[in-house]
């Protein structure tokens, strides 16, 4: 670099500002830092979960389900984890198929744990065949909350 007076108040300069200035205060680094650390780890619980934080963080449960099409006549529902859903009490069960939705939930009420599943029968004259697509959705009407949806495809 320069010599004499240029390199001198060059390096003054730098030195006040790295000595004298706070760029940031140290407790906001440190309270960004956690914030970081816990989005983080509530994506990764997301990807742990199979994407079901987003549906529990709405409906306000932290329930897994799965549901897939036994035959072209009947649905198994799979609790996965998380709280207990009460099925024909405090949540339904609807089938979208054909541009209809019909409602499934069992007769007389049932309640999923963790751990269990349980076989819907389709309304009677609704058939998956080859191809067919629905929609399996499982709301809390009372709180009109989502609890889980999920497209449906019968492949054979």
């Amino acid at each position: 670099m320069g010599s004499g007076p240029l390199k001198e108040f060059i390096n003054k300069s730098l030195n006040k500002f790295i000595y004298d200035e706070k760029a940031v205060d140290r407790v906001v680094v440190i309270a960004l830092a956690m914030m970081c650390i816990g989005l983080l780890a509530l994506m990764g619980g997301g990807v742990l979960l199979g994407g079901s934080t987003e549906r529990a963080l709405k409906s306000g449960t932290f329930t897994q389900l799965d549901v897939e099409i036994l035959d072209s006549k009947s649905l198994k529902i799979e609790h996965m984890g998380g709280d207990p859903i009460k099925l024909g009490e405090n949540a339904n069960v609807y089938l979208q198929h054909d541009g209809i939705e019909y409602e499934i939930t069992p007769e007389p009420p049932v309640t999923l744990e963790v751990a269990n599943n349980m076989k819907l029968s389709l309304p009677e004259g609704v058939e998956l065949k080859d191809g067919d697509s629905a929609i399996i959705t499982i709301k809390n009407d009372r709180r009109n909350k989502i609890i889980y949806r999920k497209e449906l495809l019968e492949d054979s």
